[in-house]
């Protein structure tokens, strides 16, 4: 027989969410005062922009609201809201970046077969989206800089070109070698990966 899983939410919060699934949604304050930082620093990193990050924060929140039944205290709430956090993050990038998307993708079908299940391939592009982070990170600044700026602060060719005073061509050839770099890192590490 199997057992329930124990309850590892702090319970604090286990017992704020307990009353808000029980109508007193004024309750929900409580969590939001308690872990909104948490998700606004996220959001600072991926926006760089305080408005937008706020806008977002809000947005992670009302999400976490709705779908706070789904929630069985099997791990921290702050563990929880910024998965949610991660993944939204995720989801954005992805819209507002095909170009990512399409590399992302290179990687996620040569994991193999065992990506099937949704928790997992939600957990796999987190993981994927934070790689290319870190890789865009050890990218030398003169393709670091272009291609933080277009994919991960939203800015257009022309501003960047404009911001570090580059020609356009210099500045398209600079990203298109920055991506070409970041896609024979990742093939690299997927084929180590495997070993």
């Amino acid at each position: 027989m199997k057992h329930p899983e124990p309850i590892v939410c702090d319970p604090a919060d286990w017992a704020c969410i307990q009353k808000v699934l029980e109508g007193d949604y004024d309750s929900f304050e409580e969590l939001v005062l308690r872990y909104e930082t948490l998700v606004y620093s996220q959001a600072r990193k991926a926006f760089r922009n305080e408005t937008e990050a706020e806008d977002f924060t809000q947005d992670v929140f009302l999400k976490a609201f709705e779908g706070l039944s789904t929630f069985k205290g099997r791990a921290k709430f702050s563990t929880w809201i910024f998965s949610i956090a991660r993944n939204e993050i995720i989801r954005r990038y992805r819209k507002d970046h095909p170009e990512i998307e399409a590399s992302l993708e290179g990687v996620s079908a040569e994991s193999g077969p065992d990506s099937s299940s949704t928790q997992e391939s939600s957990l796999m592009e987190k993981e994927t989206h934070e790689k290319i982070r870190s890789l865009v990170d050890k990218l030398p600044e003169l393709y670091r800089k272009p291609i933080s700026l277009h994919y991960f602060e939203n800015m257009s060719y022309k501003d960047i070109s404009e911001n570090l005073n580059l020609k356009m061509n210099t500045l398209k050839s600079y990203i298109f070698r920055g991506k070409e770099i970041l896609r024979e890192w990742l093939k690299k590490e997927n084929e180590t990966g495997k070993d």
